[in-house]
């Protein structure tokens, strides 16, 4: 890994990232694929957060509507920090105004990707190079993707979304600031990239770094990038959930 950033390549035709990593495919028809890391409640994430009604598991990789793929993006660089997209595409297919516009990865022209979005406020950008298979009449393209960075110096974070309900779609998101804006409030040490929010309640709690956003994962390891358990940790961003000190049936207060 290098930063943040983790390392990506491709061995013997295999994608090689670290286990961390989810990795989205979405093919020239039918559903979205996703390798999700294995941990407790991944069902329940993609139909609470990611709003998908019925996943489906299927020999370790989830078979999910197409049209979930954009709130599937900004769900899982939330939890993940980065997710891994390829996408199949026909060497026919030719750059147009359909591919500026698109606030997410799913339109299918010669640019492989490079340019979706250019003209549209999305909240995910891509992290390093295209990746490109040959397959014949078609290309495969992958792409890894972070939250998108803001222009100038990170600020301290005040409340900016305090009592605001999350959301992984666009329009839940209209005129929220990006988490990269504000200064990480765990370690307060580096600037933020992505939204905390409370399991529990639903709300917004604060911008994290993605060190910060995943420490409370198990086995903790230096190589994959995750903060070791420390006191230097401050978690009274908790606060910012309105119901924190509450409890809903029976379930501790403002879960991790």
């Amino acid at each position: 890994m290098r930063g943040d950033v983790p390392e990506v390549r491709i061995v013997n035709g295999r994608l090689i990232t670290v286990p961390e990593v989810p990795m989205i495919w979405l093919p020239k028809d039918g559903q979205v694929i996703a390798k999700i890391p294995a941990r407790k409640g991944n069902r329940w994430w993609l139909h609470e957060t990611v709003r998908i009604r019925s996943p489906r598991l299927d020999d370790g990789r989830w078979h999910l509507p197409r049209n979930c793929l954009v709130r599937l993006l900004n769900a899982a660089i939330d939890r993940y920090g980065h997710v891994l997209v390829s996408r199949d595409m026909s060497k026919l297919s030719r750059c147009n105004r359909r591919c500026l516009e698109a606030a997410g990865v799913d339109c299918d022209c010669s640019c492989m990707g490079a340019y979706h979005g250019a003209d549209s406020t999305s909240w995910f950008e891509r992290v390093g190079d295209v990746m490109v298979a040959d397959l014949g009449e078609t290309k495969r393209t992958t792409m890894l993707y972070g939250a998108r960075t803001a222009d100038g110096d990170p600020k301290i974070y005040s409340g900016e979304l305090s009592g605001r309900h999350y959301h992984v779609n666009p329009a839940g998101r209209r005129g929220w600031p990006l988490a990269s804006q504000f200064m990480c409030t765990g370690c307060v040490s580096v600037r933020a990239r992505v939204w905390d929010h409370c399991h529990t309640h639903g709300f917004v709690r604060a911008p994290l770094c993605n060190t910060c956003n995943t420490r409370h994962w198990s086995g903790w390891q230096a190589q994959h990038g995750r903060a070791t358990p420390s006191s230097n940790i401050d978690t009274s961003y908790y606060r910012w959930c309105p119901l924190h000190n509450q409890r809903i049936d029976g379930e501790a207060p403002c879960s991790a």
